[in-house]
């Protein structure tokens, strides 16, 4: 039996949803609830600025200037494997990316509500942190989340 490459990323990112789940519970767990979810946005973004600003660092390495869609070209087709959707607007200073499946969102559904609403602190916070770390002329917005609008739409705004 064949395992498609689509499976493979569900596989993945869904480890993934369940290991942050269960520390961000933890988390909750042991500091309460408003500090429990105080730490857990902080991690957050601490982690996804600094995989950021490795991916800049990586760029520099290569020769790659950290622009939008250099970042898109190089890392866009991990997208294609396994989320539905992609770009809605192209300008100099607006993009917008739309998914209607997401295996990380999925990942989180999965596990049950708790688990989404958990699921929806990381999504809220990582992209805009990455971008932080990555290249801070964009700043990036979640305006809808596939937990509560069946679509995940993230709008990147140059500064």
């Amino acid at each position: 039996m064949s395992i498609s490459k689509r499976e493979i990323m569900d596989g993945f990112e869904g480890a993934r949803a369940k290991t942050f789940i269960y520390m961000a519970k933890a988390l909750i767990r042991e500091l309460g609830d408003e500090k429990g979810r105080q730490v857990i946005r902080e991690t957050v973004f601490d982690m996804s600025m600094t995989s950021g600003e490795a991916t800049r660092e990586s760029y520099l390495k290569q020769g790659i200037e950290n622009t939008w869609q250099n970042h898109r070209d190089l890392n866009g087709p991990v997208y294609e494997v396994a989320w539905e959707g992609g770009i809605t607007v192209d300008k100099s200073d607006l993009k917008v990316v739309e998914y209607s499946y997401c295996p990380l969102a999925a990942g989180f559904e999965r596990l049950g509500e708790e688990a989404e609403e958990l699921g929806d602190i990381y999504c809220e916070i990582t992209d805009n942190a990455f971008w932080a770390g990555f290249n801070p002329k964009w700043s990036v917005t979640r305006e809808k989340k596939i937990s509560e609008d069946g679509v995940c739409r993230l709008v990147w705004r140059k500064n």
